[in-house]
């Protein structure tokens, strides 16, 4: 079976254009050796969204909720085994160790990425990947965000809970790819909207119930495709007091009401044309779910964004290729995942507002540094060691020349032999299991588990647990008759068959 694909001329213009020069040498990104789709897959196994585990801090011992497990053993071919270190993201910013501490020279004897993950394993970790959030503990992916449980990929939100993708938003509960957007339940992909519930790929909407492809409604209830319309149900204009009361007869404060109205809408979506692609205000844009979006192909949920290509997940880009959850002005990058308002960072993980960085990791407010991991306001560093403006730039040329002739895996087709430099950190070094990756959502080995699974309940045994916590009957049908006492239950999700807990703010 042959493993071909296409290297379009502007993807090679791109790497030429970010190919560095040090110490008067300009190294050149040398073209792919896997598929775009390989690449995406390898980049995004080393990120964890959702499933969120105990962990002890390795300088205090206190419980922590962390997205790491315990017990996993990243694979033996670039680091040693042993726990990782694990630690609160107070304890990562405080002056109880500098990473610093942990420098080494580089040994030309030994490949690139094998001194890289020793020096990973001696890192402390932050138990979620965040940055300036209040109150936000149950959270990964996250930055900027006030008063929020277990939401993740989210920047800027507040009083938000069980969402994905949240920018701008506020009072949004069990939604996901939300923008600049308050007071939501149950939407997906919107923009602009207010006060509203289930709600899916709408713009510019308030007051509105179960809607589809509406743009700039209020008060709608069950329409699809509509543009600038108010007081319509099922599609239709009604005058106000009869729009009311209608929708007052509908007993929307009860689940088993509203379960029915979804279904049927549901169906009643299925009479109506669908868009090809869900992409608004765009212009000269291949892929879908792009919002404001200039010169992108092969992006997908990507929001005020030029010239980009094979972006997945982010907003505010411009002149990034090969990259994931990109967000807040991410510019000129190459093969990196999860930043904010980075520039000229490439083959990097988890980097916040740092610039001119190569190989780097869970560095913040960093430039002009190589292979470092947890470097906080550092310059000219290479394996957390510092050194002088001149010194930096020779011994990074020489670092990538040993890259250069470092190989990485077997021979590929044709005899050509992959290496490390321009290539993004095996998959191997992640300290994820596969199954818990959102890699393993765009390419599943097995049926991705129940985000439950990975909570603190993850080793509880549903057989323990008594039977009518799964009886649906049990739980009110009005809110009205659900009293705080469900926050001390144990109650089984009817989907997955696992235990979960409810949060009396719930």
């Amino acid at each position: 079976m042959t493993n071909t694909f296409p290297i379009s001329e502007d993807e090679l213009k791109f790497r030429e254009k970010i190919s560095p020069t040090f110490a008067g040498k300009k190294f050149p990104i040398p073209a792919p050796t896997i598929s775009p789709e390989e690449r995406m897959k390898r980049r995004t196994a080393h990120r964890n969204e959702q499933y969120l585990h105990k962990a002890k801090s390795c300088f205090s011992g206190k419980p922590l909720v962390s997205i790491y497990p315990e017990n996993f053993q990243p694979s033996p071919r670039f680091r040693s085994t042993g726990a990782l270190k694990i630690c609160s993201r107070d304890e990562w910013f405080s002056d109880l160790w500098d990473g610093m501490d942990y420098g080494r020279d580089f040994d030309f004897s030994r490949g690139f990425f094998e001194q890289y993950a020793d020096l990973q394993a001696e890192i402390p970790r932050a138990a979620t990947v965040t940055i300036g959030n209040e109150n936000c503990e149950f959270t990964t992916g996250t930055g900027y965000c006030r008063n929020c449980y277990l939401i993740n990929s989210s920047e800027y939100a507040e009083d938000c809970m069980y969402s994905k993708l949240i920018q701008k938003g506020r009072d949004i509960v069990d939604c996901s790819y939300v923008y600049d957007s308050e007071l939501l339940y149950e939407c997906f992909n919107v923009a602009n909207c207010f006060d509203s519930k289930y709600l899916q790929n709408c713009k510019n909407c308030n007051d509105s119930w179960f809607c589809k492809n509406c743009i700039s409604c209020n008060n709608c209830f069950g329409c699809v495709n509509l543009k600038n319309k108010e007081y319509y149900f099922l599609n239709k204009k009604l005058p106000k007091e009869e729009y009311q009361k209608k929708i007052a007869g509908l007993q929307l404060h009860k689940r088993s009401s509203l379960e029915k109205l979804r279904e049927n809408f549901l169906q009643f979506t299925k009479k109506f044309p669908h868009k090809y692609a869900e992409n608004l205000s765009c212009t000269d844009c291949t892929g879908d779910y792009l919002l404001n979006c200039k010169n992108c192909r092969d992006c997908y949920d990507l929001e005020k964004s030029e010239d980009c290509w094979m972006v997945w997940v982010g907003g505010g880009n411009r002149d990034v290729y090969d990259c994931s959850n990109m967000y807040v002005k991410a510019e000129l990058c190459l093969e990196t995942l999860g930043v904010i308002n980075t520039f000229n960072t490439n083959f990097c993980l988890y980097v916040f507002n740092s610039n001119d960085l190569w190989y780097c990791e869970q560095c913040f407010s960093c430039k002009n540094c190589f292979g470092c991991v947890g470097l906080r306001n550092k310059e000219y560093c290479i394996l957390n060691k510092q050194y002088s403006k001149e010194e930096y730039e020779q011994k990074v040329a020489e670092i990538i020349e040993h890259m250069m002739k470092t190989p990485l895996g077997p021979l590929l087709e044709g005899g050509r032999q992959a290496v490390e430099w321009g290539e993004f950190f095996p998959m191997e070094m992640s300290p994820f299991p596969y199954e818990e990756t959102l890699a393993n959502y765009y390419f599943p080995k097995q049926t991705p588990k129940s985000p439950c699974q990975g909570t603190s309940l993850e080793n509880e045994q549903t057989e323990n647990i008594p039977p009518d916590k799964g009886d649906r009957g049990l739980i009110p049908d009005e809110i009205s008759k659900t009293d705080d006492s469900i926050s001390r239950e144990i109650l089984v999700c009817q989907n997955h068959l696992t235990p979960a807990l409810l949060r009396t703010r719930d």
